[in-house]
């Protein structure tokens, strides 16, 4: 089953879900004219959005679901002023440290 969060950021909507079935997190911005300024930024554990309209700014960081990391697949369109954000997630890798210690 999805989780579900949507947050109300006036004057940009916003709604993410992540579905641990198809391990993918979905962001949908809402910033309603297609004339606005956006750019996406992604890493292995964050996802930054800006958007500029109008003299309204939505500038949010969102971190990778718990215990899990953003994959290469990911993609973002902005399309009919819906920005919608897809990133594929994987399990973090922990590294354990080789030898011994004194």
């Amino acid at each position: 089953m999805p989780f579900a969060h949507s947050v109300e950021t006036d004057p940009f909507r916003t709604r993410v879900v992540y579905d641990r079935s198809t391990e993918r997190l979905r962001i949908a911005v809402d910033a309603v004219d297609g004339d606005a300024d956006v750019s996406v930024a992604a890493d292995s554990s964050r996802v930054r959005i800006h958007l500029e309209r109008a003299g309204d700014v939505y500038d949010r960081t969102i971190p990778s679901p718990s215990h899990r990391r953003f994959t290469d697949d990911r993609e973002a369109v902005f399309n009919n002023g819906v920005l919608t954000v897809r990133l594929e997630t994987a399990p973090l890798r922990f590294s354990r440290a080789v030898g011994g210690g004194r």
